[in-house]
Formats: C-alpha cells, structure tokens, sequence
C-alpha cells in the first residue's frame, strides 16, 4: 500500500463537494452547506471508518503544532478562519469536526522555515522540547532538514502511539503514506511520518509541465495526445523526451547560445535544486532498500547509476535546454511565458500555471526505458512531515496521536477530494487526460529512508545527479565517496538505535 493510495478513482464523485459549492457564498451559506460534504456515503471514503474512540473526550485542552510559514505549509494542519478558498476551508470545516468530537482546540503557529531558515525554525522546536517549556505538542517540518533532530531525541516513537501501545495511531488505515512506515521504522521505532494531512507532500511530488501548443507547433506529425498516449502504453522514456528537447530551440537573439527570450526544448533546476534529486528516482534508483534484517542499505550504486545519468544528462547538456542553479536566473524563459516546451516542477507549480494563458499539460517524470516496470514520482526534499514532541507525557501524547489520527482521517475524507480532485484535477488542468495524468504521477510515488535523511546525515545521496557539467565523471563520485557514505549509514543506523 503506497502514498498513492490516497487517491481514489472515485474522486469524480466529490467534485461537487458543498464546501467547493460554497467558496463564493457568505460564512453563514457556507456553515449550511458544509454538512453534505460529510455524509456522502456513497463515496467509499466515507465507509472507512478510524478506530478512535467516540466516546474520547479531553476537557477544552488546546493541542499546538508548529508549521513552516508558507502558503499550503502554514494551513494544512489548521486553518482558523475562512478563506473562501476550497481548499483551506476544507481544512477549516474539518478542524471544526475533530474539535468537536475531542472536545479541544487545535491550532497551529507558523515560523518562517525555508531551508534557509532551517536553523532557526529548528532551535525553535528544540529548545522547547529540551527545557520542556509546553509551546509545542508536535510539528510539521520540512523533511530535509527536520529529520536530524529525531537523533537528538527530539521527536516521541510514533510506533508507541499506536492502539496496541496506548495510542490513537493506526497506519494501516489509508490516509497514512504507507512507504513512510515501512521505510522510515528501524529498531521499533518511527519518529515522523505523512499521509493526507501533509499535503505539501503531494503538492511537492516532481512531475513533467508541458505547452501544449508549441509541441502542437513544433510536431505537428504528433500532436500533443501522442503524449498521453506514450504514458498510456508505458513507452514515456528519458530518450522519448530527449528526442523532442533537441528539436525545439528558437534562438531568437540569435546569438547561438539557449539564454533568455529564447525558446527551449527544457527547462529544470540544476546544481542545488530538488527537482533533479527526482530523476534517480524517476530512473528507476532506490536510494536505500530495506534488508532482510530490516536495516536500510543502499540500493542506487549499481550498474544502472551511470548510465542513467549520462541519460539525464544529456538531456539537460544541449543547446536546447535551459538549467538554472546557483546563482544563474533566467527570467523570461519559463514556462508561464509560453517559450519552454517541457518544465520539470512540483505539482504545486500549478498554482502558477493556473493565472497563464499557456494551454499546458502534466505528465509523469520518464522512464528509463521500456524494460522499466512503472514511473517512478519522488517528492521534493521540502515536503511537510509530521512529528511528535518527546517530552510530552505518555497521556498527553496520546491526546495528541488521536488530534493526528483523526486530523488524517478527514482529511482523507474531506481535503483530500477537494485538493486533488476539485483542485488539481479541476482548476490547474485543462483537459480530462491531465486529471489521468494527475492519478498516474500520484498512485506512483515512491519514498525511502535514504532519501529523507539524504541532505542531514548521509552525504546529500540524493544529490547525486545535480552536478550536469559534461566534465563531471559520476562514477569518480561514487568511488570517492563510497567509503564515506558506507560509515554515514553505519553512524546514522548507530544513533538511531540509542534513540529508539
């Protein structure tokens, strides 16, 4: 069972969700309307049913979380007021039901968390926790940074959160990504974990943006359907893309170099960007893999590892492709300008599509080749993740796991529909084959413990296919550094174990 499961086939059902309905009406029609949107019980959803207690009851207590400052971050865990937005008064009806049926309050306090605040946001949680000052009973932190405090002891087992520990946590139910347990639990012990309450999870899933006239423009033999239809057959390859990248270049200052103003054939993040940590993935490169001993060992030094990359490569190597990192921005070439052909980019990215004139479409990261079984999404590393505070008390962690619990639940009931389904599905795209596309990207996600702890413990593995300079020499990386990451591993597995 993976992230994807989430998402349902049946998401069509809830598009005319009441909370969607009412995002133009006044907050008394809104309050009228909301109570259709959860008692659709034909919507399978709504038959799955959480395994807290109904009759659980805490006396006004007030549950805090602290969030990263930032559109979706600062409210997928609580949403106070409306916002005649679908999405975040979705969140705010369903905080509405959880309070009600705990009797408490949940509220979240933002802080500015971007990696390049990472330190601050960080000292933050910890010093609560460490001088046990009560400001924080958990959090939701952006994954490449946030994990390393779990080896400071900062974070509670999640694993002893569960019914059969004394908890209200159960990830066997679908609204938890299921990877995440089976990748993120080592010596007993999980100390963070997502599902449908992170949506910056699926909101940062890397997948393919495209003009769909200038491909129409530029293959007029293929048409833009043609690429669907690629997916469909499981014949979207790296060399598939590769072949219509280096075809699409209008250098329009003619000063034959691809710069700004030009058209391009791709545009991506480079050296120091996230998007390009997907390609491994995409690949078909798992990170770590987990062992017949249950302990992570890595998976991607293999004999796949460089010939992939000379494929990404060179897909980014050419005169028709724009890679912008470091400190090089190029501003006019981009996607919403209509001049690049394909754009890798978070599925959020379709908030900024959505106000552009360009007739666009999604697709999935390629594949390899045909051989490879399925495409392969990976999150960006800032994706949401949550966290419970350690020094809470055993009750008051248990409170805590039945605010996330059922925060989850509904959220896979109610937000969830309404952001892919009404969202995604209904306002970013513009075809029915992109809400296809949107169901295949998310029902293929693919997550690993070598990935989260990527950037704070192992060495930036992730990082492994950012460096696009033709002279780079890979497989020179991997042998000077395969001793290093070997003990990395060894000392992260070492320091987890005396945490658990």
């Amino acid at each position: 069972m993976k992230f994807a499961k989430l998402l349902s086939l049946f998401l069509v059902l809830l598009m005319v969700l009441s909370v969607f309905a009412a995002c133009g009406n006044t907050p008394e029609e809104t309050t009228d309307q909301k109570g259709s949107s959860t008692e659709n019980y034909d919507d399978p959803r709504q038959q799955i049913k959480d395994t807290v207690p109904t009759d659980l009851k805490y006396n006004g207590e007030t549950v805090t979380f602290l969030v990263r400052e930032g559109a979706l971050s600062t409210y997928e865990l609580a949403c106070e007021e409306l916002k005649n937005d679908p999405v975040y008064d979705a969140i705010h009806y369903r905080n509405i039901d959880v309070e009600s049926r705990l009797g408490l309050k949940i509220r979240s306090i933002a802080q500015p968390g971007a990696y390049e605040q990472r330190n601050e946001w960080s000292n933050t949680l910890s010093v609560s926790v460490l001088t046990n000052t009560g400001d924080f009973d958990g959090a939701c932190f952006y994954l490449s940074y946030g994990v390393a405090l779990a080896k400071d002891g900062i974070y509670y087992n999640l694993l002893s959160l569960t019914p059969d520990g004394g908890g209200y946590l159960d990830f066997e139910k679908p609204w938890w990504n299921q990877t995440m347990v089976d990748e993120l639990s080592t010596y007993g012990a999980m100390f963070f974990a997502g599902g449908s309450l992170t949506l910056t999870q699926a909101a940062s899933g890397v997948c393919v943006f495209f003009n769909r006239d200038l491909f129409n423009e530029t293959f007029p033999d293929d048409r833009d359907a043609s690429l669907y239809q690629l997916v469909r057959d499981g014949e979207w390859t790296i060399d598939k893309m590769t072949q219509y990248v280096t075809n699409c270049w209008d250098d329009r200052n003619s000063n034959g170099v691809a710069d700004d103003g030009d058209v391009v054939g791709i545009r991506s993040l480079g050296n120091g960007a996230g998007q390009m940590d997907a390609w491994v993935v995409a690949m078909g490169l798992d990170f770590t893999r987990i062992n017949a001993y249950g302990e992570p060992e890595y998976a991607f030094l293999n004999s796949r590892t460089v010939p992939a990359y000379e494929k990404v490569r060179n897909l980014f190597n050419n005169e028709c492709s724009i890679v912008v990192g470091g400190n090089v921005t190029i501003e006019e070439t981009d996607m919403p300008n209509g001049n690049v052909l394909f754009l890798t980019q978070a599925l959020g990215y379709g908030t900024d599509m959505k106000a552009s004139t360009v007739n666009y479409g999604v697709l999935p990261i390629p594949k390899y080749d045909l051989e490879q079984e399925d495409y392969r999404t990976c999150a960006a590393n800032s994706a949401g993740t949550l966290a419970i505070c350690s020094n809470l008390s055993s009750e008051r962690a248990a409170m805590v796991s039945a605010v996330l619990e059922l925060l989850s639940a509904e959220s896979y009931k109610q937000v969830i529909p309404v952001y892919y389904g009404t969202v995604l599905k209904g306002h970013y795209s513009r075809e029915q084959a992109d809400a296809e596309m949107y169901d295949k990207i998310l029902n293929t996600f693919v997550f690993s413990f070598g990935f989260a702890w990527s950037s704070s413990s192992l060495g930036g593995i992730s990082a492994i296919f950012r460096p696009l300079q033709s002279e780079h020499d890979i497989q020179n990386t991997i042998d000077s550094n395969r001793d290093l990451w070997d003990q990395q591993l060894e000392d992260l597995l070492i320091a987890l174990e005396e945490v658990s």
